[in-house]
């Protein structure tokens, strides 16, 4: 398995509100992952890792994940 997939696996049944990783289908980790609860966004890198200064608040728009500076 995939580090996304062994992350979303090892989080289980998670406790409401707890962040669970979103996976692409090939189960790399979703370069924009978005906490459901808090409704923070961020960029991560292909280790599931956050890039630094990606970090959104809810309501602001998600930076593109695509971009090298972003």
């Amino acid at each position: 398995r995939r580090s996304c997939e062994k992350a979303r696996e090892h989080n289980g049944f998670p406790l409401y509100g707890a962040f669970v990783p979103q996976c692409e289908e090939d189960g790399q980790y979703t370069p924009l992952q978005c906490h459901g609860s808090t409704g923070h966004c961020w960029c991560v890198d292909s280790n599931g890792e956050e890039r630094r200064g990606t970090r959104t608040a809810a309501g602001e728009t998600p930076r593109d994940c695509s971009k090298p500076g972003e």
